[in-house]
């Protein structure tokens, strides 16, 4: 079987600006003139799933654009100056996702997923292209099922305008993301951004075809040849793989790196406006509020219902632990007023730039406190996540629904090292941390990842993030995930959370939960997070294995195959003494079974 990526394929073909290259594509689409890379044979196995075969495509066309939306049609003796009457969609995937046993067996595949990507194909152009696709077929007599589809580039108005569907490169990008998008439920991923690969035109590939024709290679020759190709294939897949994920981080890095120059740009506007307002000292802001110097402390101030000391930007009032911070911040705490009616009553007393100013102060030390504590997940690649996927399920014994529902939900990933990201989240449902795996199976909590979070699954889902009955404790994210497995053995009657050790407040959930259990491993480690744990919820019962919940789970899967290899040996002893037609009913049951 081929482990090679399989590719979701768009292209944009030819450009039409007559009824002749227009009557030309419709010829060849339907197979009405000859076509040397087709099997004769097989064509009567395409299919027009769009469009009237009772017209001619040209007819099709000029039905379409009709009157323009009553703008002439422009046409020139230079055909780089014509309108564009029609253009042309190539879909198609990788040989190696219609056969992935064997991939260069070409004009095979297997039915059920040529059916799959036909559906989801047809599905994403008539809901890009609507009413402007005139027609679309299915081509299934060549070496890789593909489809061609050609569309009337009719704008709002009813005018022709192929810029506004592949005018440049950023639209035929969107074009490709699109349907690699609407691919992917078949495993399909986009191919490499910016590749510099040239597509075979038809003309050099009928050429090829005929040249082929004439040639005369001895059987030796052709193993050589094979063997050389073969090596070529390896190696080409090696850089595919490596240049996919650069690409993805790539591309993912860039958006990144807009989105901060944009909070940057929007954050040096504030600065360049700033420069003329003058600072607003607190003891200024405190005067204003009717408030008086103390005549023993100058840093600190008396009102009629508080006691302040301030001390540069920062104040605290008496008997409070909190530090405030600003103008604003001591406007809304003394007269008990909204962010809004703090900033009108410093415009009013002392001027709207003054009023500016605070607000400008207030948004830079909000930006460096959140910046100084964001967490940034890693950089996410979808086409190191099969692989990734098969090793853990190698590795954990974990059922795939569970990693596939995982990875669906963006709570397991892999990033650009193939190492498993599982994301951990606060009590809202927050992304707000993450834990590495790497391939031998050790976790590290990842910088900046906040402490009131942890990665958490609940069973049965939670999606109104509601208080559970129960939580259960583990060391890392794989036992926790195996401990669910462990107790998933009947529908659950109630709603438990299984989670892994988080950041030094994510067990403020579990102290409002009357049953925890504490299913940390036996280690030195385990068990000192134990005794943590029962310092803070000292009503938590122990539920902690004698050896790891993996282990325990590897041997429930070793003892039930080897109950199954029982069962089917005494079936096929005792199928000795039964008669042939039954042998066949229980051999055809079974194979349902999948035994």
């Amino acid at each position: 079987m081929s482990n090679t990526s399989s590719y979701a394929i768009a292209r944009v073909g030819k450009r039409f600006k007559t009824n002749t290259q227009i009557a030309a594509c419709g010829h060849h689409n339907g197979r009405t003139h000859p076509t040397p890379n087709a099997d004769i044979s097989k064509s009567v196995n395409n299919e027009c799933f769009v469009g009237n075969t009772d017209q001619s495509l040209v007819q099709l066309v000029r039905d379409r654009i009709g009157d323009n939306g009553g703008k002439k049609i422009r046409t020139s003796s230079d055909p780089k100056q014509s309108a564009v009457l029609a253009f042309e969609v190539m879909l198609s995937a990788s040989p190696e996702y219609f056969r992935p046993d064997n991939p260069g067996a070409a004009g095979e595949w297997q039915a059920d997923k040529l059916r799959a990507w036909e559906q989801l194909s047809a599905q994403w152009l008539k809901e890009r292209y609507g009413d402007n696709i005139v027609r679309a077929t299915f081509h299934r007599d060549e070496s890789t099922p593909h489809v061609h589809a050609v569309i009337v580039p009719l704008n709002e108005k009813g005018h022709l305008n192929t810029k506004d569907y592949v005018g440049d490169r950023i639209k035929l990008v969107a074009l490709q993301d699109s349907y690699a998008e609407a691919m992917k439920p078949l495993g399909l991923s986009r191919g490499i951004r910016g590749s510099k690969v040239q597509h075979e035109t038809m003309k050099d590939y009928y050429k090829s075809v005929n040249q082929a024709e004439t040639l005369e290679l001895s059987v030796d020759e052709l193993k050589v040849l094979a063997a050389d190709r073969q090596r070529q294939v390896q190696k080409r897949n090696e850089f595919e793989q490596t240049a996919l994920a650069l690409s993805e981080e790539n591309f993912q890095l860039k958006s990144q790196l807009a989105a901060l120059q944009s909070q940057v740009g929007q954050l040096q506007k504030l600065v360049d406006r700033s420069h003329d307002l003058r600072v607003i000292s607190l003891p200024e802001v405190a005067l204003k509020l009717g408030m008086k110097v103390s005549e023993f402390d100058v840093n600190r101030w008396y009102g009629k219902q508080h006691s302040i000391q301030i001390a540069g930007a920062q104040f605290r009032f008496a008997g409070e632990g909190d530090q405030g911070h600003g103008a604003i911040d001591l406007v809304m705490r003394v007269k008990a007023c909204s962010f809004q009616e703090s900033l009108l009553w410093l415009e009013r007393q002392l001027g709207s730039g003054a009023a500016r100013a605070a607000a400008i102060e207030e948004v830079n030390t909000a930006v460096v406190e959140v910046e100084a504590t964001q967490f940034i997940p890693p950089v996410q690649s979808e086409a190191r996540w099969p692989a990734l996927r098969d090793l853990l399920l190698k590795q954990t014994y974990l059922p795939s629904p569970l990693i596939e529902q995982l990875h669906e939900q963006g709570l397991l990933y892999a990033d650009v090292q193939c190492q498993a990201v599982f994301i951990e989240r606060d009590v809202q449902g927050d992304i707000a941390g993450a834990i590495q795996r790497d391939e031998a199976g050790q976790f590290r909590r990842l910088e900046r990842s906040g402490e009131d979070a942890a990665f958490y699954v609940v069973m049965p889902a939670n999606e109104r993030m509601e208080k559970p009955d129960r939580v259960v404790i583990t060391d890392n994210p794989t036992e926790a995930l195996v401990k669910l497995t462990l107790e998933r053995t009947a529908p659950p009657t109630q709603r438990t959370q299984y989670q892994s050790l988080g950041g030094s407040r994510a067990l403020e959930q579990a102290k409002r939960v009357s049953q925890v259990s504490i299913a940390l491993s036996r280690s030195e480690a385990g068990e000192r997070a134990t005794q943590e744990i029962y310092q803070v919820i000292p009503w938590a019962n122990s539920d902690r294995p004698d050896e790891s919940h993996q282990v325990q789970l590897k041997a429930e899967m070793d003892q039930l195959r080897a109950s199954m290899k029982r069962s089917i040996s005494q079936r096929e002893g005792q199928s000795q003494h039964t008669p042939k037609h039954e042998r066949k009913q229980r051999k055809a049951r079974d194979q349902g079974l999948g035994l």
